[in-house]
């Protein structure tokens, strides 16, 4: 994956870890699934998806 790739893919990243902390009690659109969209992030950063997930306590709310 080239540098822009995982520079977008970071990005994306983090404006979903905004959003948890934003509106995880929020309801959201049924087409909309936060911890996919997650774990394609992770897939793309090369990153442990069960680690993220515990690290940034991203347990409840918005799936």
């Amino acid at each position: 994956m080239n540098n822009i790739s995982r520079v977008t893919a970071f990005a994306e990243l983090h404006g979903l870890i905004l959003f948890y902390k934003e509106n995880r009690d929020l309801p959201v659109s049924d087409d909309f699934n936060f911890f996919d969209e997650v774990k394609k992030c992770c897939d793309q950063l090369d990153l442990d998806y069960e680690e993220f997930i515990k690290e940034f306590n991203l347990t409840t709310g918005l799936s």
